[in-house]
């Protein structure tokens, strides 16, 4: 079976869940929360770094989704959709604490067992911390740039998909995605 083929058969599946579960069918939905669940977990993890604020908002993901089901389209993607009220959520959370990630969530031992053991013990260190730095400077920028920034980065999304996901121009997505590199590269010039 192709790739192409499988991401039909998985899109069909899919959509068979969709249809039961805005029949009412629970565990049809608690089967599309298990496919989405640690995808949409790590989304949120990217804005507001926490781990119990991840999964208070991955959970507050899947019940708006599922209040608002009936309301979903099929001509568009589950995956998309539930994205979307990811993204909405955790950047709704980021403007009301405006929580920054200190380097005291990460502890000098787990950087150290994280390293790869294939690689300079000196550079590996280096490579978390520059790593660590570009952390805190993404969690540094305004939440419009940092929305973009991350999905661009870490959802690898393309600007078309950004701008339908957050509801804004192209141009913008490109001007803030503009703004938000030229930040971090000025933040971390020490390490370029």
């Amino acid at each position: 079976m192709t790739a192409d083929s499988n991401e039909q058969v998985r899109q069909a599946e899919e959509t068979s869940l969709i249809r039961k579960a805005k029949e009412g069918d629970r565990s049809a939905f608690s089967t599309l929360v298990r496919l989405h669940q640690k995808r949409i977990y790590r989304l949120v993890y990217r804005f507001c770094r926490d781990h119990d604020t991840a999964d208070e908002l991955a959970q507050e993901t899947f019940v708006k989704a599922y209040m608002a089901l009936d309301s979903f389209r099929e001509e568009y993607r589950f995956s998309g959709w539930i994205s979307t009220i990811a993204t909405n959520l955790a950047l709704n959370h980021i403007r009301r604490h405006k929580r920054q990630v200190s380097t005291e969530d990460y502890p000098l031992e787990e950087i150290i067992a994280d390293s790869n053991p294939g690689t300079n013990p000196d550079q590996a260190l280096a490579n978390k911390e520059v790593m660590l730095r570009l952390e805190e400077e993404v969690d540094k920028l305004p939440p419009d740039y940092k929305a973009v920034f991350v999905l661009r980065m870490h959802e690898d999304l393309s600007y078309e998909e950004i701008a339908r996901k957050l509801g804004i121009e192209m141009g913008t997505v490109m001007s803030r995605l503009f703004r938000a590199r030229s930040r971090l590269k000025k933040a971390l010039e020490e390490y370029l």
